[in-house]
Formats: C-alpha cells, structure tokens, sequence
C-alpha cells in the first residue's frame, strides 16, 4: 500500500498539472479572443450566447457579421448588405460604383465620433481607413489606379464547434467558435490589390 508521503507528493504533482491545465485554457481563450473569435453557447432557453472580448453592436448580434458592406453609387444612392432586404455581390450595379465601405459590427474606444471601423474603396481605386489600417498600409494604398477595375468582394468563414477528450473519446461541448475574415479590393491590368479585414479590427494587406 502507497505510503502517505507517496500519496502527499502524487497530489502535488496532479495540483501542478491542474494549474498548468487552467493557465493554458486561460492563455487559449485569451488568444483566441485577441484573433477576434466569438464563442457560441447554447442558453437556457436555446437562444445562442454570444461571447466576445469586442465590443460588440446590436447589428452584429442580428447579422452575426463583423464586417459589413455598403455600396454608394455615382447618383448618390446606397446598397446596404443588410438593409430592408439581404444582398449579395450579385445584386451590386457594377458599372455605377463610387465607393464600396466595409463597417465594422463592434466599436472602439476613441474620440471620433464614428466608433465602428470604416474601410473605403473610391472610384478611383485608393483606399481610406477610419479607426483601422497601419500607417504603413494607408501609405500603399492611396495612390490612384483610375476606372475600369474589377471589384473584389468576398468572406471565409469559419463555424466549428468545440469538443472534449476523454476516454478515448470525442465529445461535443455544445459550444462552437465563429470566425470570419472580409476581403476588399480590385484588380485591373491583371494585378490584384486585396485588403483583408480581421474580427479583432486588424487590417493587412493580401
């Protein structure tokens, strides 16, 4: 029969593993959140529990969507993606584009008054940044390429749910993750210009 030292230092040793096991979940959940991943729970009365580090709006908790886009035309007219009425790429008058605008679902904390994100595609192909983009990226991409682009509008999207290890089994928790990323941009002459909007308010370009 293990003696009770033994037994004392095999408790110790499971503590230690249980601590490192909760500050990797930790370190994990705060990660993924940085990344702009939302978490999806089932509630009491099955009505899905959003989570988010983001300061999410009320839009995104009926679109789901962190990024949406809205079209202005040349006469002044507006296509919202999510309007009176859903629209797809398909629904854009392609010839008749001023600007293609990419807003954010959550906000920041700053002084300006718009507190959502704003990404802008102007008719003649340079780009501006409001409460996003590094300077670096701005600096790429405001120089003009003139009409006759070809719009580049499009997300990936990622729905997986979560699961549990034991007994050598996998067992689903109930709880999925969503993660998406917006794509903006153009090509003309064959060379495409891409950027590439992140849940977490990053913005690269492709």
């Amino acid at each position: 029969m293990p003696s009770a030292n033994f037994m004392n230092q095999k408790i110790d040793e499971l503590l230690k593993i249980k601590r490192r096991a909760l500050y990797d979940l930790e370190k994990s959940v705060e990660s993924l959140y940085e990344l702009g991943v939302t978490f999806v729970s089932p509630g009491e009365d099955g009505i899905p529990e959003l989570s988010s580090a983001m300061k999410l709006t009320e839009r995104y908790e009926k679109t789901l969507e962190n990024w949406e886009w809205k079209v202005i035309y040349t006469d002044g007219s507006e296509l919202d993606q999510y309007g009176e009425e859903d629209h797809s790429f398909r629904d854009i008058k392609l010839d008749k584009i001023e600007k293609v605008l990419l807003i954010s679902n959550f906000e920041f904390d700053t002084t300006n008054v718009e507190k959502r994100a704003v990404i802008t595609l102007n008719r003649d192909g340079t780009f501006d940044f409001l409460n996003c983009g590094p300077m670096e990226l701005r600096g790429k991409l405001n120089k003009p390429v003139g009409e006759g682009w070809k719009l580049i509008l499009f997300k990936r999207f990622r729905d997986t749910f979560t699961a549990k290890t034991g007994g050598g089994r996998v067992e689903p928790t109930g709880e999925k993750i969503l993660y998406k990323r917006y794509f903006l941009g153009y090509e003309i002459n064959g060379i495409k210009t891409i950027v590439c909007a992140y849940p977490n308010g990053e913005v690269r370009l492709e």
